[in-house]
């Protein structure tokens, strides 16, 4: 029940943090942080940690959200009102978009697990993308959720709101966590092999 407390305050947390829509970087990033390190078993104090992973990613962090934040503001307008476009555009919007949808799932992650240039973390997010497209098209699934609920109209927004608020966004985290946790240890064995 302490491991289900925990995961309630930390999605209660990630929620009110961020509401200013330009924290959402650091706050993903601060529960990917503390959720990998659980399933590690080398996290205790959820909420505490989860602040020290706001105030040590929030620049970097920043950063990855503000090129995720304009290039899907980009694709959602050319969706939005690209419609009369031909074919061969759309197909390309929607290359774009998938692209786009599995770079996020894995930039985060990676700016939670390791150190490295906003460039790096890109071009590796795409990498392991692709790297492990099986669970790569789970994780899309999960983190679309929200977007397919508001999508649903208002009554699905509203009816999924309450499980949002209170464990929805940690519980897909979680289970992402799960996945990142076994491809991160794989590419830490790589690494290690190569440098020998």
């Amino acid at each position: 029940m302490g491991n289900i407390g925990d995961w309630i305050i930390l999605n209660v947390l990630f929620v009110m943090t961020s509401l200013p829509v330009i924290t959402l970087g650091m706050t993903v990033t601060a529960m990917y942080r503390v959720s990998l390190r659980r399933i590690r078993g080398e996290s205790r104090y959820a909420a505490r940690e989860y602040f020290e992973a706001c105030r040590e990613e929030w620049r970097q962090s920043t950063k990855l959200w503000l090129v995720f934040m304009v290039t899907g503001g980009i694709l959602l307008f050319d969706i939005l009102y690209g419609r009369n476009l031909s074919k061969m555009l759309n197909i390309a919007i929607g290359v774009l978009l998938v692209l786009w949808c599995f770079t996020v799932s894995y930039a985060f992650p990676l700016q939670a697990r390791f150190q490295n240039s906003l460039r790096n973390t890109l071009k590796n997010a795409l990498l392991l993308a692709f790297k492990n497209l099986p669970v790569t098209l789970i994780m899309v699934i999960l983190n679309c959720i929200p977007a397919v609920c508001i999508a649903g109209g208002a009554f699905v927004t509203m009816a999924a709101m309450p499980i949002f608020c209170v464990i929805g966004f940690s519980l897909t985290v979680w289970i992402n966590s799960l996945f990142l946790t076994t491809i991160f240890q794989a590419l830490i064995k790589e690494e290690k092999k190569r440098w020998r």
